[in-house]
């Protein structure tokens, strides 16, 4: 695969989203807002915003996607999402640690995950702009392991300088936790940083104008992606192993601490283990799908995922977690890639945009299922172990669903 400016610079997009969720909704800023902004019920009113972003954006990504599809505007669509990603984000600056700031917090929160979730519709569908059929894997894999790169970096830059030390960089003080809420702007600065390349070097995809009303549009969009043979499988089995990766997300942190006594300082360690395995994952799994094919990819870290989480679950001691969770982000990265890899192959020209919509709207419709079972488990039975299970099954119905080839 030949590194062209155009591929670089899409590619980089990855880098420069990736460290807004890291940075947002994962490590910094949702802890800040349930443990400061509102302690009391901070941590449900944070999952109903996040449920209810999620719901969302499973309504919005077709309908955005057939609409970039018909008018060529996946770049321009993917233009105005990062632009209010940045902008919603970087305004988190002004949420102070009161909970008279909550409801601007969930509001900023909520259109900062709609933007940089709904950015991935047009950025996925502009895939075949910059590589040919038989690079997609490998370019796939080349993003999805810069991105967790970008993700990697950027937080251990704002450890650094921000959360850790004493004294903040840049004359950040510590008062109403501005040296946590100025990560934030961090995360906006960043994206808007190394997104930028992309607009200046990459191709828009051409307009594909269809005549019929919008609504006729996306029935014909739903009929054309069910006719592409073992679509609907890949769907349904993309929908299973994304509730699995939620709930393997979600609970991950809290399962280490909860089973082996991880403290802060070591979920946070375990999670840049697992975000670097993923990346190097991502970028070799992507040699691979263009050698093997996506599904192939697919099912192989489908199995291994299951296999290394059950070994998770069944570990005897922190030693055995910590190499079953460091092997897991090996397999997360090429899964991930080798899903967009699959869409971008099967999508005719004028819908690509429509697909990458579906298999958006694939990932986030059942989002719920996997977070409320692990919590009924954990529930009935008191036992950690017992929620995580969730995942493994989640994973093997995936495999048993995914296409053969």
């Amino acid at each position: 695969m030949r590194l062209t400016r155009p591929l670089i610079a899409w590619s980089f997009y990855d880098w420069a989203s990736s460290p807004v969720p890291t940075l947002h909704t994962t490590f910094i800023f949702s802890v800040f807002f349930a443990t400061a902004v509102m302690p009391e019920g901070g941590t449900v009113a944070w999952a109903w915003m996040t449920s209810a972003s999620a719901l969302l954006i499973a309504l919005l990504a077709p309908l955005l996607g057939r609409l970039a599809d018909g008018r060529g505007a996946a770049k321009r669509y993917l233009a105005l999402a990062t632009l209010i990603g940045a902008v919603t984000t970087a305004c988190l600056w002004f949420v102070q640690p009161d909970p008279s700031f909550a409801m601007l917090a969930l509001t900023l929160s909520a259109l900062s995950i709609l933007a940089m979730e709904l950015s991935f519709v047009f950025y996925n569908a502009m895939l075949p702009m910059v590589a040919a059929a038989r690079e997609y894997g490998r370019a796939s894999g080349l993003a999805w392991g810069l991105g967790y790169l970008g993700a990697i970096s950027a937080l251990v830059l704002v450890l650094v300088l921000f959360v850790l030390p004493d004294r903040p960089a840049f004359g950040i003080g510590t008062d109403q936790a501005a040296h946590i809420r100025v990560t934030m702007i961090f995360a906006a600065l960043w994206l808007c940083l190394f997104a930028a390349p992309l607009f200046l070097f990459v191709k828009a995809p051409q307009a594909r104008p269809d005549p019929a009303p919008f609504g006729a549009q996306l029935r014909a969009s739903l009929a054309v992606a069910m006719r592409i043979p073992d679509m609907p499988r890949f769907l349904l089995a993309r929908m299973l192993f994304a509730d699995g990766l939620v709930t393997l997300f979600a609970f991950g942190g809290i399962y280490a601490a909860t089973v082996f006594g991880f403290s802060q300082t070591k979920v946070l360690v375990f999670g840049i283990i697992l975000n670097i395995t993923a990346g190097l994952g991502a970028a070799l799994g992507g040699i691979a799908d263009d050698k093997l094919g996506s599904v192939g990819v697919m099912r192989l870290c489908l199995l291994a995922l299951a296999g290394l989480g059950l070994l998770a679950i069944l570990a005897p001691n922190e030693t055995l977690f910590w190499v079953a969770g460091a092997l897991l982000g090996i397999f997360i990265g090429p899964l991930q890639s080798s899903a967009r890899a699959y869409v971008a192959r099967r999508a005719p020209p004028d819908q690509r945009a429509s697909l990458f919509g579906l298999m958006m709207f694939s990932g986030k419709a059942t989002s719920f299922a996997g977070p409320l079972l692990y919590g009924l488990l954990v529930a009935g039975t008191g036992n950690e172990r017992a929620g995580m299970a969730v995942v493994i099954l989640m994973l093997l119905a995936s495999f048993a669903m995914m296409p053969r080839r």
